[in-house]
């Protein structure tokens, strides 16, 4: 493709490119972005925001959650907390015995 065509190529994307309007999954996600960098401004000009009720509720209910996975089956071969670590094996105890 020649230059003149590549250029041609490009005005014509810019010229389709004139939409006043962004469609609504597009609008949705800049309004999100935005929402995002107010936040973030927010806090670095006024420090950490004070917890509210929900903010505590959200985080009772994500403990609460962690309590369901403790009940779940413990790893006892890649746990180390399972271990015994006071014991030696004998392989081990053959090693420093020598």
């Amino acid at each position: 493709m020649t230059e003149s065509q590549r250029l041609e190529i490009i005005r014509q994307m810019a010229s389709n490119n004139n939409a006043t309007q962004l469609s609504p999954v597009l609008a949705s996600f800049v309004d999100d972005l935005r929402a995002d960098i107010l936040a973030e401004e927010l806090i670095v000009k006024h420090g950490l925001l004070e917890a509210t009720e929900r903010d505590v509720e959200d985080e009772i209910s994500h403990l609460a959650s962690q309590d369901n996975r403790a009940d779940e089956d413990d790893d006892f071969d890649n746990d180390e907390n399972l271990h015994d670590m006071t014991a030696v094996s004998p392989t081990m105890r053959a090693i420093f015995e020598d």
